[in-house]
């Protein structure tokens, strides 16, 4: 696949860009807490930017669909000029509130880089390499979730005060550049005069996506709390990053598999296995009773995420509403958020009322909860003649 440059190009400049994604949040706490002296006023502004993102997703997705990829040099510039003023104001020792709401017109600012690209796969990788194209990105979700806070940690290291969240502001639109300028993305149009009841949200079969990927994102929000719990139980605190990153590369092995492999099944009936494969290995983390177990059981349970994300993607390609893909796409986005936030909370509860073992538990619950409607309902990821969008 990536022997096609009209394929390579794109998919490696989107990765570049999206490090801004990935390493953003964390400079944004070092920046400003370096800068205030205040965690209060740090997590405020992060806050304030993952909010600020998360709430203006679609309507960067209707940009893109009404006006053309190339919109994003327009918006990556912007968000890079409103991250640099985050710095100015931080060093200039600019009130919190003002650094606050700086931080959330870097969220509102933010590209939809991610999905720009998971609407233009499809024309770049045609039908038959599309589920190795959607594996390939989802593994690159993973990778630059993994990345940009790495690459935050060693600028904070060469650079001064702000540095970093400056670099990422510079990578981020060099990236985003090299994307919007590729030959093939130049030829994806905007599509103009959509009405406006076509809408993303018409089709019944997109929100019964969207509890799919907001069930699967549940367990990213899980383990990011209950690895750290369980390693501070047995002392080795330090260790939390590394069962966090044995899920990791599980996930990654699992989307290399994926997009290695030629499937007959039909995306929902892969979704009907991949969601109680899920189960099943979120659930055997509660057997774990020591690092080393946890660390190796990490590794199976993350196994069929990336495939899984892998599959939205292809699901969300085939009943996005015609005109409306880009944007079909940045609602995934949000429920993978909604998702991600709903496992933090459910984790923390559990881990505090009842221990990490039945925050496992729970969480494999939900999986399987959406799984059972998937398969009581073979015919909730189709598009129905209502979901059509009306006659111009």
């Amino acid at each position: 696949m990536f022997g096609r440059p009209a394929i390579a190009r794109p998919v490696a400049a989107a990765f570049v860009a999206r490090l801004r994604d990935g390493g953003t949040p964390l400079a944004l706490v070092l920046t400003a807490e370096h800068g205030t002296g205040s965690f209060a006023v740090a997590g405020f502004a992060t806050g304030a930017f993952g909010l600020a993102a998360a709430l203006s997703r679609p309507v960067h997705g209707r940009l893109l669909d009404r006006l053309g990829q190339r919109v994003l040099i327009s918006t990556a510039g912007a968000n890079s000029l409103a991250t640099l003023s985050f710095v100015a104001a931080v060093q200039l020792g600019a009130p919190p509130p003002v650094i606050v709401a700086v931080a959330a017109i870097i969220g509102l600012l933010l590209p939809a880089q991610a999905a720009a690209l998971r609407a233009l796969l499809p024309e770049l990788a045609g039908r038959q390499l599309r589920p190795a194209a959607y594996a390939v990105e989802a593994n690159a979700q993973e990778l630059t979730a993994i990345a940009g806070p790495l690459i935050v940690a060693v600028l904070v290291a060469l650079l001064p005060p702000g540095g970093a969240l400056a670099a990422l502001a510079v990578v981020g639109f060099a990236g985003t550049v090299w994307y919007a300028t590729a030959s093939a993305v130049g030829d994806s149009r905007g599509v103009a005069g959509t009405p406006p009841r076509s809408a993303a949200l018409r089709s019944s079969a997109m929100w019964a996506l969207m509890t799919v990927v907001v069930a699967v994102s549940v367990v990213l929000g899980v383990v990011q709390v209950v690895f750290p719990a369980f390693a501070a139980d047995r002392d080795a605190a330090q260790l939390s990053g590394v069962l966090l990153a044995a899920f990791a590369v599980g996930s990654l092995l699992g989307g290399g598999a994926y997009g290695g492999g030629h499937w007959r099944w039909s995306n929902e009936r892969q979704l009907r296995v991949l969601l109680p494969a899920i189960a099943v290995g979120v659930a055997l983390l509660s057997l774990a009773g020591s690092i080393v177990v946890m660390a190796g059981l990490a590794v199976v349970a993350g196994l069929a995420m990336a495939p899984a994300f892998a599959v939205t993607f292809l699901v969300c390609d085939e009943i996005a509403t015609p005109g409306r893909t880009a944007e079909s796409f940045t609602w995934l986005g949000a429920a993978n958020t909604a998702g991600f936030g709903l496992g933090g909370a459910l984790a923390g509860v559990a881990v505090d009322r009842a221990g990490t073992g039945t925050a496992f538990v729970l969480t494999a619950t939900v999986v399987l909860i959406v799984a059972a409607f998937l398969w009581a309902r073979p015919d909730l990821l189709r598009r129905t003649p209502q979901d059509r969008p009306p006659r111009s």
